[in-house]
Protein backbone atom coordinates (compact mmCIF):
# COMPACT_ATOMS: atom_id res chain seq x y z
CA UNK A 1 0.00 0.00 0.00
CA UNK A 2 1.22 3.73 -0.67
CA UNK A 3 0.48 6.08 2.03
CA UNK A 4 -2.05 8.70 1.01
CA UNK A 5 -1.17 12.45 -0.12
CA UNK A 6 -3.62 13.60 2.41
CA UNK A 7 -2.08 17.35 3.47
CA UNK A 8 -3.51 20.92 3.20
CA UNK A 9 -1.14 21.55 0.19
CA UNK A 10 -3.18 18.86 -1.53
CA UNK A 11 -6.68 21.17 -3.17
CA UNK A 12 -8.82 22.00 -6.08
CA UNK A 13 -7.48 24.78 -8.54
CA UNK A 14 -4.22 25.82 -6.27
CA UNK A 15 -3.07 28.93 -4.20
CA UNK A 16 -3.07 32.25 -6.14
CA UNK A 17 1.13 32.45 -6.73
CA UNK A 18 2.83 35.08 -4.25
CA UNK A 19 4.47 38.68 -4.98
CA UNK A 20 7.85 36.32 -4.82
CA UNK A 21 7.04 34.39 -7.69
CA UNK A 22 6.23 36.95 -10.02
CA UNK A 23 9.03 37.61 -11.40
CA UNK A 24 10.28 34.51 -12.14
CA UNK A 25 6.70 32.74 -13.43
CA UNK A 26 5.71 32.06 -16.92
CA UNK A 27 2.44 31.65 -16.76
CA UNK A 28 -0.57 29.64 -15.14
CA UNK A 29 -0.98 26.19 -16.56
CA UNK A 30 -4.85 24.40 -16.35
CA UNK A 31 -4.78 20.68 -16.30
CA UNK A 32 -7.99 19.62 -17.03
CA UNK A 33 -8.69 15.99 -15.58
CA UNK A 34 -11.23 14.64 -17.52
CA UNK A 35 -11.81 10.97 -16.64
CA UNK A 36 -10.63 8.22 -15.93
CA UNK A 37 -10.79 4.46 -18.08
CA UNK A 38 -10.81 1.24 -17.16
CA UNK A 39 -9.49 1.80 -13.83
CA UNK A 40 -8.00 -1.24 -11.34
CA UNK A 41 -9.94 -2.42 -8.91
CA UNK A 42 -9.06 -1.88 -5.46
CA UNK A 43 -11.79 -2.44 -3.11
CA UNK A 44 -14.41 -5.88 -3.49
CA UNK A 45 -15.50 -4.92 -6.70
CA UNK A 46 -14.67 -1.44 -7.33
CA UNK A 47 -12.61 2.05 -6.48
CA UNK A 48 -13.30 4.76 -4.95
CA UNK A 49 -10.52 6.83 -7.02
CA UNK A 50 -8.88 10.29 -7.34
CA UNK A 51 -6.19 11.92 -9.06
CA UNK A 52 -3.03 14.07 -7.24
CA UNK A 53 -1.63 16.10 -9.91
CA UNK A 54 2.80 17.33 -9.15
CA UNK A 55 5.13 19.78 -10.48
CA UNK A 56 7.74 20.22 -8.77
CA UNK A 57 6.56 21.50 -4.86
CA UNK A 58 3.23 22.18 -6.36
CA UNK A 59 0.86 18.61 -5.57
CA UNK A 60 -2.75 19.25 -6.13
CA UNK A 61 -5.97 16.67 -6.07
CA UNK A 62 -8.96 16.12 -7.53
CA UNK A 63 -12.28 14.92 -5.67
CA UNK A 64 -12.88 11.50 -4.72
CA UNK A 65 -15.60 9.43 -7.01
CA UNK A 66 -17.08 6.63 -5.25
CA UNK A 67 -17.18 3.23 -6.80
CA UNK A 68 -16.33 3.96 -10.67
CA UNK A 69 -13.75 2.37 -12.07
CA UNK A 70 -14.80 4.78 -15.21
CA UNK A 71 -14.69 8.12 -13.30
CA UNK A 72 -15.65 11.47 -14.87
CA UNK A 73 -14.22 14.57 -12.82
CA UNK A 74 -13.88 17.21 -15.49
CA UNK A 75 -12.17 19.13 -12.84
CA UNK A 76 -9.25 21.61 -13.17
CA UNK A 77 -5.79 22.02 -11.50
CA UNK A 78 -3.95 24.82 -12.01
CA UNK A 79 -0.43 24.99 -11.74
CA UNK A 80 2.36 27.85 -11.45
CA UNK A 81 5.25 27.01 -14.60
CA UNK A 82 8.62 28.67 -14.12
CA UNK A 83 10.40 26.22 -16.39
CA UNK A 84 9.23 26.21 -19.79
CA UNK A 85 10.59 21.95 -20.08
CA UNK A 86 9.03 21.28 -16.50
CA UNK A 87 7.58 17.34 -15.93
CA UNK A 88 3.98 17.02 -14.75
CA UNK A 89 3.62 13.55 -12.65
CA UNK A 90 -0.21 11.97 -12.26
CA UNK A 91 -1.07 9.45 -9.27
CA UNK A 92 -4.58 7.70 -9.21
CA UNK A 93 -5.62 6.89 -5.97
CA UNK A 94 -8.07 4.35 -4.16
CA UNK A 95 -9.35 6.54 -1.11
CA UNK A 96 -9.84 4.64 1.92
CA UNK A 97 -11.98 5.52 4.61
CA UNK A 98 -9.80 3.50 7.91
CA UNK A 99 -6.39 2.51 6.25
CA UNK A 100 -3.78 4.67 3.80
CA UNK A 101 -5.19 4.78 0.36
CA UNK A 102 -4.19 2.37 -2.85
CA UNK A 103 -2.27 3.53 -5.37
CA UNK A 104 -3.69 2.56 -8.86
CA UNK A 105 -1.01 3.63 -11.28
CA UNK A 106 1.15 6.80 -11.82
CA UNK A 107 2.24 8.44 -15.35
CA UNK A 108 3.98 11.56 -16.03
CA UNK A 109 4.40 13.84 -19.37
CA UNK A 110 6.60 16.71 -20.11
CA UNK A 111 4.74 20.05 -20.82
CA UNK A 112 7.57 21.18 -23.42
CA UNK A 113 5.99 20.28 -26.68
CA UNK A 114 2.93 23.13 -25.44
CA UNK A 115 5.27 25.82 -24.69
CA UNK A 116 6.69 25.62 -28.15
CA UNK A 117 2.96 25.68 -29.19
CA UNK A 118 2.28 28.80 -27.31
CA UNK A 119 5.16 30.73 -29.04
CA UNK A 120 3.69 29.77 -32.61
CA UNK A 121 2.63 32.84 -34.51
CA UNK A 122 -1.33 31.34 -35.11
CA UNK A 123 -2.85 34.53 -35.70
CA UNK A 124 -4.45 33.40 -39.39
CA UNK A 125 -4.88 30.04 -38.39
CA UNK A 126 -8.28 28.60 -38.71
CA UNK A 127 -9.86 27.41 -35.23
CA UNK A 128 -9.42 23.53 -35.14
CA UNK A 129 -6.16 23.32 -36.18
CA UNK A 130 -3.84 20.74 -35.26
CA UNK A 131 -0.87 22.90 -34.73
CA UNK A 132 1.96 19.99 -33.16
CA UNK A 133 1.55 16.40 -32.53
CA UNK A 134 3.49 14.21 -30.25
CA UNK A 135 3.72 10.45 -30.72
CA UNK A 136 3.77 7.67 -28.21
CA UNK A 137 6.56 6.16 -27.12
CA UNK A 138 8.53 3.73 -24.90
CA UNK A 139 10.05 7.22 -23.39
CA UNK A 140 6.87 8.40 -22.36
CA UNK A 141 3.15 7.43 -20.85
CA UNK A 142 1.24 8.02 -24.23
CA UNK A 143 -1.47 6.39 -24.91
CA UNK A 144 -2.21 7.90 -28.50
CA UNK A 145 -0.86 10.73 -30.33
CA UNK A 146 -1.29 13.84 -28.50
CA UNK A 147 -2.69 16.34 -30.27
CA UNK A 148 -1.96 20.61 -29.58
CA UNK A 149 -4.84 22.52 -30.94
CA UNK A 150 -5.32 26.48 -31.83
CA UNK A 151 -9.08 26.20 -30.95
CA UNK A 152 -10.97 29.33 -30.31
CA UNK A 153 -7.85 31.87 -30.13
CA UNK A 154 -6.17 29.59 -27.50
CA UNK A 155 -3.74 26.51 -27.39
CA UNK A 156 -5.18 23.15 -26.17
CA UNK A 157 -3.49 19.95 -25.56
CA UNK A 158 -5.26 16.87 -25.23
CA UNK A 159 -3.03 13.84 -23.89
CA UNK A 160 -4.07 10.32 -22.64
CA UNK A 161 -1.93 8.72 -20.50
CA UNK A 162 -2.02 5.14 -19.50
CA UNK A 163 -1.28 4.41 -16.13
CA UNK A 164 2.25 3.11 -14.93
CA UNK A 165 2.73 0.72 -12.15
CA UNK A 166 -0.48 -1.02 -12.34
CA UNK A 167 -2.75 -3.57 -14.50
CA UNK A 168 -4.66 -1.50 -16.12
CA UNK A 169 -5.83 2.19 -16.64
CA UNK A 170 -5.89 4.94 -18.83
CA UNK A 171 -6.48 9.22 -18.04
CA UNK A 172 -7.59 11.33 -20.23
CA UNK A 173 -6.08 15.31 -19.64
CA UNK A 174 -6.19 18.54 -21.63
CA UNK A 175 -3.65 21.19 -21.03
CA UNK A 176 -4.95 25.05 -21.35
CA UNK A 177 -2.04 28.55 -20.55
CA UNK A 178 -3.46 31.32 -18.56
CA UNK A 179 -1.09 33.97 -19.02
CA UNK A 180 -0.27 36.69 -15.82
CA UNK A 181 -0.82 39.97 -16.39
CA UNK A 182 2.07 40.58 -13.97
CA UNK A 183 5.19 38.35 -14.52
CA UNK A 184 8.24 39.19 -16.06
CA UNK A 185 9.35 35.87 -17.18
CA UNK A 186 10.82 35.17 -20.39
CA UNK A 187 7.33 33.52 -21.89
CA UNK A 188 6.17 34.87 -25.61
CA UNK A 189 2.78 34.01 -26.28
CA UNK A 190 2.71 34.33 -30.33
CA UNK A 191 6.06 36.75 -29.86
CA UNK A 192 6.52 36.13 -33.93
CA UNK A 193 4.01 38.26 -34.93
CA UNK A 194 5.31 40.95 -32.70
CA UNK A 195 9.09 40.40 -33.70
CA UNK A 196 7.88 40.50 -37.55
CA UNK A 197 6.04 43.85 -37.41
CA UNK A 198 8.75 45.82 -34.72
CA UNK A 199 11.76 44.05 -36.28
CA UNK A 200 12.50 43.16 -32.77
CA UNK A 201 13.46 40.17 -30.80
CA UNK A 202 13.28 40.83 -27.57
CA UNK A 203 12.54 43.64 -25.18
CA UNK A 204 15.30 44.47 -22.47
CA UNK A 205 14.55 45.29 -18.97
CA UNK A 206 13.92 49.07 -18.67
CA UNK A 207 14.10 49.54 -22.36
CA UNK A 208 10.39 49.14 -22.87
CA UNK A 209 9.07 52.53 -23.74
CA UNK A 210 12.15 53.35 -25.89
CA UNK A 211 11.06 50.03 -28.09
CA UNK A 212 7.56 50.95 -28.00
CA UNK A 213 8.27 54.45 -29.19
CA UNK A 214 10.30 52.97 -32.32
CA UNK A 215 7.22 50.97 -33.48
CA UNK A 216 5.61 52.28 -36.82
CA UNK A 217 2.55 54.37 -36.49
CA UNK A 218 1.34 52.49 -39.18
CA UNK A 219 1.78 48.85 -37.00
CA UNK A 220 0.35 50.78 -34.01
CA UNK A 221 -2.70 51.45 -36.45
CA UNK A 222 -3.06 48.38 -37.51
CA UNK A 223 -3.23 46.92 -33.87
CA UNK A 224 -6.27 48.92 -33.76
CA UNK A 225 -6.68 51.07 -29.95
CA UNK A 226 -5.68 47.30 -27.78
CA UNK A 227 -2.19 46.93 -29.24
CA UNK A 228 -1.06 48.20 -24.98
CA UNK A 229 -2.52 47.28 -22.09
CA UNK A 230 -1.44 48.97 -18.74
CA UNK A 231 2.01 46.77 -17.64
CA UNK A 232 5.89 46.27 -17.31
CA UNK A 233 5.99 44.29 -20.63
CA UNK A 234 2.43 43.18 -22.14
CA UNK A 235 1.84 44.37 -25.37
CA UNK A 236 -1.65 43.05 -27.14
CA UNK A 237 -2.08 42.99 -31.29
CA UNK A 238 -5.60 41.98 -32.51
CA UNK A 239 -5.76 40.55 -35.64
CA UNK A 240 -9.44 39.61 -36.59
CA UNK A 241 -10.76 39.99 -33.26
CA UNK A 242 -8.00 37.41 -31.90
CA UNK A 243 -6.29 38.84 -29.11
CA UNK A 244 -2.55 37.88 -28.73
CA UNK A 245 -0.79 38.84 -25.52
CA UNK A 246 3.03 39.79 -26.58
CA UNK A 247 5.26 39.78 -23.66
CA UNK A 248 8.48 40.46 -24.40
CA UNK A 249 10.31 41.02 -21.46
CA UNK A 250 12.68 38.97 -21.12
CA UNK A 251 14.25 37.74 -17.28
CA UNK A 252 18.07 38.39 -16.93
Amino acid sequence: MAGSPKSPECGGEGAQPSSSLMDSLLGLLRVRVIRGVNLAVRDVRSSDPYIVVKMSKQKLKTRVIKKDINPEWNEDLTLSVIEPNATVKLTVYDHDTFSMDDKMGVAEFEIGPFIEALQMNLAEVPSGTVVSRVQPSRQNCLAEESTIVWEDGKVVQNICLRLRNVERGEVEIQLLWIDLPGSKAALTTCSKTWMELSGYTTVEPGKEKERLEKIPAKTKKAWGPAWRVPGVANYVNRFKSTLLLQRCLYKK
